[in-house]
């Protein structure tokens, strides 16, 4: 009778990435306010301790959340700044994007957008992640509709943001598809409005 051998139990992910994990998916579904540290552990299989070793907070916990979203979102709208792609249509090219998160399922808002509702002090740490990669978004959306050629560009940027957010914040009620071809409607208007004509 040949003897099994044993084999090495693959190592499990460090209980800080499993914090991480479980908090962003339970913060982004059920609220941050209303998700305590106990429910996060519960969920991560790990203990209080090795939370509040990798984030002294669940404020820092956030934080960390919340800049990780950030590069996301750089990622999935960089392709606007592609230097392939002409500058006229890139600000469209941005708003593609954005509809595409929208249509990505589950998506029930932009995580920044609800942290500021639950962070009213504009002075929290939370509350500066947030409007910080907000800002950015405004400037980007401004240099984007510069460069395109706007004879207005900071105020057809501030427009398609306002669609943007706009967008990201009906999408529970008017339905995930729905908000993104509005959004995408509507951009395209801005966009013929604000651009010189073509040619």
């Amino acid at each position: 009778m040949s003897k099994v051998e044993d084999t090495p139990a693959r190592p499990s992910r460090p209980a800080a990435e499993r914090v991480r994990d479980a908090a962003r998916e339970l913060f982004y579904r059920q609220g941050i306010h209303a998700t305590g540290v106990e429910e996060v552990c519960r969920a991560a299989n790990a203990t209080k301790m090795s939370l509040y070793r990798a984030f002294p907070s669940k404020d820092a916990l956030v934080e960390a959340i919340l800049r990780e979203s950030c590069s996301v979102d750089e990622e999935c709208l960089g392709g606007a700044l592609d230097p392939s792609l002409p500058p006229r249509d890139r600000p469209m090219a941005y708003i593609t994007a954005a509809a595409e998160r929208l249509r990505i399922p589950g998506f029930r808002g932009c995580p920044l957008g609800l942290a500021v509702v639950e962070f009213p002090d504009p002075e929290h740490p939370v509350r500066q992640v947030a409007d910080a990669q907000k800002q950015a978004m405004r400037d980007k959306l401004r240099q984007l509709c510069r460069d395109a050629g706007a004879a207005e560009p900071e105020q057809l940027g501030d427009a398609l943001q306002l669609a943007i957010e706009g967008a990201f914040a009906l999408a529970p009620s008017l339905g995930n598809d729905a908000a993104a071809r509005s959004l995408e409607h509507t951009a395209a208007a801005l966009l013929r409005a604000g651009l010189p004509p073509e040619g």
